[in-house]
């Protein structure tokens, strides 16, 4: 057998844009982890029934499917139960597919469609007495081409008249033109696959669902599968997604579906030739693709380079969308760079003569904080504007960051989800700890920056003085000399626990000390100014070597 096993970097990726993954559409609610969907077996049925209003179809017909892939798996195992092998679908196509035809025991034979309209006649004239399924995949990935519903329509019913049952993969099509669902269900022996993993961005839930042409097919998937393959965890937040998180969904979507569109103008700028795509990824041929794929990699960016693997030359590269402006704006620069294009780069890692990466000023990076408490995303630009996206939950510590956003000029987007119904601690500590981390990652080793860093920052009667060294040896002495208990929604002694934390994991020395003041307000604001002034000090290029007499920082 072989196995669906992607090409991997030697390299830690923050910035996944290979696996064709979204931001999640809908918050994790409480009762995901409460002690009685942990504690018993999950019930699939109000899943189904939210899927079934959805669509306005039985909620008997669903499937509640361990991913779409799982869905796949069953309905090709299913297919084979009779004396019929062949399985006829298109390369280039979803992989999984010809892993579960082999494993089910299926001959798979596949017809060309590269670019170009769908090959809709040659395509049905393949079907015969001995075809057990026909797979379409629409949009196609990894082209992200469309299907016409008509063609669709087509071989459908030609597969029908052969006696043979159709799978329709819809995985990517809420980023299509159309969406046939509605028409598609109305078909006999056609079983559509439907998943939470790209548009809802739940890919990690593994929640996905069969549309079945009626209850007896559904009864017969349903039987293809232990009784319990989803956690109810995953049910809850699945249901959560079908019962609030439609509009959320469909902002991200039309967000997508506009990055889309710059992400193709990039890779032309870039000297990539993008096909056309109606899914959350654009495929580009670069002649020299690998370099360009390590390269990334070598900056902590990971696409998806298929090796001349799965029907795909080793030309071409599947870049997902990405859904930030500061996700977008690193892409830039790491390809950029990547291709040898200097001049519109950010700082990022170098190389040498040889094309392998060498540790310097990197100047960007991502990275994601998960635990029991928070989840954390950061992405930050040191070289930018002061443009930031801030989003913690806590109203006064948003405001703070984006002061230290404006006033260093450094981009951050920092989005936290956070356990606020127990208080605002964890938040600001966990905020902290993974900004320190992503702003250490995009200083690399610190070669060429000031390092030190001295400001002072009033706000009306309020002035606060602010030294740092990013010496790589933590310390922090921090004096607000705040009276109130609480600023807005955060308490003051997190304020301090703040710089403390973000000392420690940046690796700095940190001396901030409000000189003066009356409103509490003021002097923690002008504490983040002063710092954000320091640091746009500290960070900026002053030469080319390592600022210490040891040689390293």
């Amino acid at each position: 057998m072989t196995p669906y096993q992607p090409p991997q970097p030697n390299t830690e990726i923050t910035l996944r844009l290979h696996a064709n993954e979204t931001v999640p559409a809908a918050a994790v609610p409480r009762e995901a982890w409460a002690p009685t969907t942990i504690g018993h077996y999950p019930d699939f049925t109000r899943l189904q029934q939210c899927i079934g209003r959805h669509w306005n179809l039985d909620p008997a017909r669903i499937v509640v499917t361990a991913g779409g892939d799982e869905g796949i798996d069953r309905v090709m195992r299913w297919s084979r139960r009779g004396a019929r092998r062949e399985v006829l679908s298109h390369t280039p196509g979803f992989p999984m597919i010809a892993v579960y035809c082999q494993n089910s025991g299926g001959l798979l034979r596949e017809e060309p469609w590269w670019q170009g309209p769908f090959p809709t006649s040659q395509f049905s004239a393949q079907i015969n007495d001995q075809t057990a399924l026909v797979v379409l995949v629409t949009p196609n990935n990894p082209t992200g081409q469309a299907i016409p519903i008509d063609d669709q329509l087509t071989v459908a019913r030609e597969s029908q008249k052969r006696g043979a049952w159709t799978l329709i993969d819809l995985a990517y099509v809420e980023f299509a033109d159309d969406d046939p669902t509605r028409r598609l269900a109305e078909l006999p022996q056609v079983v559509l696959v439907r998943t939470l993993s790209k548009a809802w961005g739940l890919a990690g839930l593994r929640v996905g669902y069969l549309i079945a042409p009626d209850r007896q097919t559904a009864n017969e998937l349903r039987n293809l599968s232990g009784p319990f393959p989803i956690s109810g965890p995953s049910l809850a937040i699945a249901e959560k997604a079908f019962d609030s998180g439609l509009a959320a969904m469909q902002h991200t979507v039309a967000t997508v579906r506009h990055r889309r569109g710059e992400l193709s103008a990039l890779i032309r700028a870039c000297g990539g030739e993008p096909l056309e795509s109606q899914g959350n990824f654009v495929l580009a041929r670069w002649p020299d693709a690998e370099r360009i794929w390590r390269r990334l990699a070598d900056q902590g960016i990971g696409v998806r380079w298929f090796g001349g693997q799965h029907g795909v030359s080793a030309e071409w590269l599947r870049i997902s969308c990405p859904t930030h402006d500061l996700d977008l704006q690193r892409l830039a620069g790491a390809l950029h760079h990547a291709i040898g294009n200097n001049e519109c780069a950010p700082a990022t890692r170098e190389t040498d003569r040889d094309g392998n990466a060498t540790n310097c000023n990197v100047g960007a990076a991502a990275w994601q904080r998960a635990t029991r408490e928070t989840a954390i995303d950061v992405v930050v630009q040191l070289y930018g504007s002061g443009k930031h996206s801030i989003h913690t939950g806590l109203g006064f510590l948003d405001h703070m960051l984006a002061a230290l956003s404006c006033h260093s000029r450094i981009d951050i987007e920092l989005r936290c989800r956070g356990d606020l119904h127990v208080d605002d601690h964890h938040s600001v500590e966990d905020c902290a700890l993974a900004l320190g981390e992503c702003l250490n990652r995009a200083l690399g080793d610190r070669t060429g920056i000031e390092r030190f860093g001295t400001a002072y920052a009033p706000l009306d009667e309020s002035l606060a003085r602010c030294v740092v060294d990013l010496s790589g040896r933590p310390w922090s002495e921090v004096h607000l000399g705040l009276l109130r208990e609480r600023l807005g929604d955060v308490a003051s002694e997190n304020l301090t626990h703040f710089f403390q934390s973000l000392a420690v994991i940046l690796r700095a020395a940190v001396h901030i000390d409000v000189l003066r003041g009356a409103n509490d307000h003021h002097r923690a604001e002008a504490a983040f100014k002063a710092l954000a002034l320091a640091l746009r000090q500290a960070i900026r290029r002053a030469g080319e070597g390592v600022p210490s007499t040891k040689g390293v920082i």
